[in-house]
This record gives structure tokens, sequence and C-alpha cells, in this order.
């Protein structure tokens, strides 16, 4: 039986020397302290909740999940084709069911890598659906946005503990391994469903990795059931641009291989929305100038490069 506290150190150690390597903050070293914002993100209000349930539409079927607040129904589960965009369970899996406001989503809007016009660094959003509706992250409950020509867009939302979370620079771990019929207790219930085998570097996992090769980067929204001192405390929010630097093949959690990605902020955008004091310090989750969100979100290093492609095949 594999140790599941040697696996999460021997992990947290090699996460952290490959981020170490970016030259931004020393992993291996207490964090300044975050004392404010940088900014005032913009805040974008819930819709209003509508007082009757309309009747489905083409968007019920909408590959990040319900517009409506109805219970997602997958369309792996039902038999039906999936789009390119990553429906896998992953560290960052939610979705807001338990919302009842009715949110349109423009439909067949073309996929990008980049900023999304008018959207701030620090804009905060009080559902998932929302931040689709804008462009920003369009998967209601994937962790990952990607296609064809690689990753556009990620979700930080709960994470593994074996993962590192610097701010400017983070480790990630991909998507896939589970059992999408869910457990014997809870049949289709793809948030209790343990991993059952190795994640393949496929979906997401293939779109993420390359974007190591092409340099294109990814949005990352920060969710606020992050455990990480730089999530937001409520709301989901955006915090720019981050390119894939590194992807490797290790030994995840739970026994099962996994794929990891190591992110760093991009320059030339607008700053993160946090700052630190100079005095080293276990830092916590800002409230300072927080925006009141309603809200009822052993290592096998294998370099992403592009023999890993050829073996995707």
């Amino acid at each position: 039986m594999h140790d599941y506290e040697a696996i999460r150190k021997k992990n947290l150690e090699d996460n952290k020397r490959i981020l170490a390597s970016f030259g931004l903050l020393d992993p291996f070293k207490s964090l300044p302290s975050i004392i404010k914002r940088c900014n005032q993100p913009t805040l974008i209000k819930p819709a209003e909740k509508s007082r009757k349930r309309k009747a489905s539409s083409d968007f019920d079927n909408f590959v990040g999940g319900s517009i409506h607040g109805s219970r997602r129904k997958s369309a792996r589960l039902q038999g039906k084709v999936v789009s390119e965009v990553s429906q896998s369970l992953d560290q960052d899996v939610e979705s807001d069911e338990d919302k009842k406001s009715v949110i349109k989503v423009q439909a067949n809007r073309p996929n990008f890598h980049g900023a999304v016009p008018d959207i701030e660094v620090g804009t905060v959003w009080s559902t998932r659906m929302e931040c689709c509706r804008d462009g920003v992250h369009r998967p209601t409950v994937a962790g990952i946005h990607g296609g064809e020509l690689g990753a556009y867009s990620i979700a930080l939302s709960g994470g593994y503990e074996d993962d590192v979370d610097l701010g400017e620079c983070f480790t990630y771990t991909g998507e896939g391994g589970r059992d999408l019929k869910g457990t014997k207790a809870n049949p289709k219930n793809l948030r209790t469903a343990p991993q059952s085998k190795d994640q393949a570097l496929t979906r997401g996992n293939l779109a993420l990795s390359k974007n190591v090769e092409t340099g294109n980067p990814v949005r990352v929204i920060r969710g606020y059931k992050l455990d990480s001192p730089f999530a937001p405390e409520s709301g989901y929010r955006y915090d720019g641009l981050y390119s894939v630097e590194k992807s490797w093949f290790t030994i995840g959690l739970s026994g099962y291989g996994v794929w990891k990605f190591a992110l760093k902020r991009c320059g030339n955008q607008a700053p993160p929305p946090w700052t630190f004091t100079s005095e080293p310090g276990s830092p916590e989750k800002k409230n300072i100038d927080e925006p009141d969100v309603e809200t009822t979100q052993n290592s096998t290093d294998a370099d992403t490069t592009k023999s890993a492609f050829r073996n995707a095949d």
C-alpha cells in the first residue's frame, strides 16, 4: 500500500523545487504576509432570480453545465458526444447547482488565448456561471477549458494537498482518473468518485501540455474554496494570464499517476490583486478591501516535449 504522507511530502518538495527555479519567491521559506489588494476589483453582481422556471432550452445542454439552476446532467453519462471543453472531475470541479437564476450565454463563441477585453484583473464573480457568461473561464464545472490548440483557461478551487500556490506561480494537478459513474454509495455522483486509475495525457491535460510548447497563456481564476492564502474570501476572481512552464507525470496521493503542471504569471499586465509586506510570515486569506460578494466553489519528471505529443496519440 502506498504511503500517503510520504508521497505528499515528496511531491511537495518536488513542486517547490520546480517553482523555486522561476526565481520569484522561495517556496522553502515562509511567504511574506499578504496585506492588501492592489486594486478594488470590479464586482459582477448576481443576476436577479427568475420568478418562474423557464422551459428547457438549447442552453440546458451547454458543455460547461446547465445554464439553469437545475441538476447538471453529464453529456458523457447520457451517451452524447462531448465537446472540446473538458468535463472530467478534478480538483476544481464545482458548479452553481443551487443557483436558481437564469444567465444567458452567447452560443458558439469563438475560443481564444489571452485576456478578455474589458475584464480587469481582480474582477470577482459570485458564481462560475457569471464567469462563464463573461468568457473568462467558460466551463461551469470543469477546471480546464481547452481544445486542439491548447488550453484557454483554468480554475483553481479546492486543490490537492501536494500542490503549491505562491500566487505568481503555482503547481496544478490535472484531470481524469476517476470513475464517471461515481461510487457504489453515490452512483453518478462525480464529486465523491475516488481516483481509480492513472490520469492520461488527453483532453484537458493534453491541452495544458500543448501550452508548454506554444507558449500561449491561460486565464486563471481562483475560487473561494481553494485552500490557499491567495484565494478570495468569496466568489471567483480573475487573477490574470499565466504561462504553462512545465508538465510532468508523477504518482499522486491516491497512489495512481497524475499529470502536474507548473504555471508562472505573465508580465506586461496589471499587477495581481494582492501585495506583500517585507516581513516573512504565515499568509492568510486577505480580507482587506474585499468586496462583499454573495455566494449561497516518485516523481517521474517528464517535461512536456514533442515526444509527449507523439506518445499521446
